[in-house]
């Protein structure tokens, strides 16, 4: 009979995972964390404890949005000299400490939506742009640093977007709609090709063929788009139909971001998707910005020195991870 382990052998193995689905969140690991997970309820009690110290450290991650670049040049020196510390043989000791000062700014910095990925069947990283093929025969392309979760169940056809973007080619089956749920709303189809793009706080639907209802809101707005429209969503209802240029908004599949009068933030954040490290915006009234233009998913730099000579805010890099945007 194989002996329980102790409680610091479960918070070590607890510790392991987190750092190893940090490094590599393939689904055979995520299949075999889960095992591991529900075996014990001590185990997914330990795994809570560093869910929740990671969280705790985000936090302070989040803050440094608003803080100025000196002040983020400090902490990232900080954590480079805690990374040193992490090589060495005691890295294994401090559990909360470490967790908190290195992991939480880890992945603040090249993966802050971890947690939200163990709910996600499917994630895409940054840079890259993933095909998925549902089990009715629907097909998904799924933008950069995106996550999506499958919840086909008892007949059902429906999918969570948690994270990012993605294109739609449903399958046609009149017995049983597809449905996308998304941002306080759900978009409703039987076979047709569409967008549904995650924002700040809402979300966005494209029609590129067929027909979709749209319907969000505690009112349950609802709205029957055609090919060539559009229509942002959120907890608030639905805003007006807008006819679009299908060439330009649905660029992103082809390798391009083409806006007309977008907020800045959520342009810096599609920017973000195709980069390493984060882009952090100093002034919300700077992210609240209109700004209009196109850009190459494949060079962001460039991208960011473009929008630099349009609107005219200070960009500041630290460290080669941190890109900070200022008035």
């Amino acid at each position: 009979m194989t002996a329980k382990l102790s409680k610091p052998d479960i918070d070590a193995e607890a510790r392991a995972w987190f750092v190893r689905l940090l490094q590599e969140p393939t689904a055979r690991n995520r299949a075999t964390f889960e095992a591991w997970r529900q075996a014990d309820p001590a185990h997914a009690e330990a795994f809570r404890a560093v869910a929740q110290t990671w969280e705790a450290a985000e936090q302070p991650g989040k803050r440094l949005a608003e803080a100025e670049a000196d002040e983020l040049s400090v902490y990232l020196k900080a954590m480079d000299s805690a990374k040193d510390r992490r090589k060495s043989s005691r890295r294994l000791a401090g559990a909360a400490v470490i967790l908190a000062c290195l992991l939480g700014t880890a992945v603040w910095l090249e993966r802050p939506n971890m947690l939200q990925d163990f709910a996600a069947d499917y994630v895409s990283p940054r840079g890259e742009r993933l095909e998925i093929h549902l089990a009715d025969g629907s097909n998904v392309l799924l933008d950069a640093d995106s996550a999506l979760a499958d919840d086909f169940a008892g007949g059902e056809r429906q999918v969570r977007l948690l994270r990012g973007g993605a294109f739609f080619e449903v399958q046609h089956d009149p017995q049983h709609p597809f449905k996308v749920i998304a941002a306080d709303g759900e978009v409703r189809v039987l076979g047709t090709r569409f967008e549904v793009r995650l924002l700040e706080d809402s979300g966005l639907v494209t029609l590129e063929q067929g027909s979709v209802s749209v319907t969000a809101g505690a009112a349950q707005a609802k709205t029957v788009l055609e090919p060539g429209q559009q229509v942002a969503f959120g907890a608030d209802g639905l805003a007006p139909v807008q006819s679009v240029d299908l060439g330009d908004s649905l660029a992103w599949r082809d390798g391009r971001f083409v806006f007309y009068r977008a907020r800045l933030g959520d342009v810096l954040a599609e920017i973000g998707r195709y980069r390493k490290g984060r882009i952090v915006i100093a002034s919300s009234r700077l992210a609240d910005e209109r700004v209009t233009g196109s850009f190459s998913l494949a060079d962001t730099d460039a991208a960011l020195a473009s929008l630099q000579a349009s609107v005219g805010f200070r960009l500041t890099g630290l460290g080669g991870r941190i890109a900070v945007i200022t008035p």
